[in-house]
């Protein structure tokens, strides 16, 4: 077998790859997608700062994909998510090949890289462990159906107003000091399906906040950052966000799902959210290599 490892050019075939391998916990990474539609949209808008070629890598015996791996870099944060390797057969020396030529294309910007990875992907820890990767912790992810959320409550929460602005900056800043968006991320981010829920306290402080991304082209929504402020905690507030925010995902009619994520040490809110009806879908560990280009 002889492979040869290229550029990603095209992305529907590497999409239908992809949704193939992370439909399986024992080749699945971490919020890559489970559908080809929503990977090739994300591959094709949201993918990276740096050019598509740049930033991915597909590998081929003759015409056929055996393997493929990602960084999706934010080149002002100074880090990059890892997307894979995935490799059909979990050939060990495929999966470095792959990622000795990614890390030729890492740029200076880049000074650490995560990989969050299905417990059962073994795989890919095994790669990552023998790159100098060092585990970094555990997180549970959940989803919920519409057809075990009741709708009969009366919601409490509404979209923020630019006079809490300053109080949601504090207290996400506080909870969620270092997190894929921060504060400024999360306001600019903000249109018609990315909401920020809040609960107020007076006329410039919240109780707390949810942020909610709703995805209705690929029937998905994802609750982001929940945060309750110390001073308000166990009056019910973190309860009545979660359940404001699955009412207004729920408004949109194609979604069937809903997913969070949270860290398995964090066993005050999965219960929470199990109260509510969420389920277990799958568990992540997350590995991290630091100083990537020192």
């Amino acid at each position: 077998m002889k492979i040869k490892i290229v550029p990603l050019k095209d992305i529907k075939e590497v999409s239908i790859y992809l949704e193939k391998m992370n439909r399986k916990s024992r080749s699945h990474i971490g919020f890559c997608g489970e559908q080809n539609k929503e990977i090739y949209d994300t591959l094709m808008n949201d993918f990276s700062d740096l050019k598509l070629e740049d930033s991915f890598l597909v590998a081929y015996d003759q015409k056929n994909i055996v393997g493929a791996i990602g960084m999706d870099a934010d080149l002002a944060g100074g880090e990059a998510d890892i997307w894979g390797p995935f490799v059909t057969d979990e050939n060990l020396e495929v999966g470095q090949e792959l990622w000795n030529k990614l890390l030729l294309k890492i740029p200076q910007e880049i000074n650490s890289c995560s990989f969050f990875i299905n417990k059962n992907n073994l795989f890919a820890k095994k790669i990552a462990m023998q790159n100098k990767a060092h585990y970094s912790g555990t997180d549970l992810v959940l989803n919920i159906k519409r057809s075990i959320f009741s709708e009969e409550i009366i919601t409490t929460s509404k979209k923020i107003e630019k006079e809490y602005y300053g109080s949601f900056v504090n207290l996400h800043d506080e909870i969620f000091p270092k997190t894929y968006f921060n504060s400024d991320s999360i306001l600019n981010r903000l249109n018609s399906n990315n909401n920020l829920l809040v609960i107020k306290g007076n006329e410039s402080d919240i109780k707390g906040y949810v942020y909610i991304e709703a995805t209705p082209e690929h029937k998905e929504g994802n609750i982001e950052y929940i945060a309750v402020s110390p001073e308000f905690r166990g009056q019910g507030v973190g309860k009545t966000l979660i359940i404001d925010a699955l009412k207004k995902l729920f408004s949109y009619p194609s979604i069937d799902e809903i997913t969070i994520c949270v860290s398995c040490k964090n066993t005050a809110a999965i219960s929470l959210y199990k109260s509510v009806g969420f389920q277990e879908k799958y568990v992540l560990d997350s590995y991290d290599i630091s100083e990537i280009n020192k």
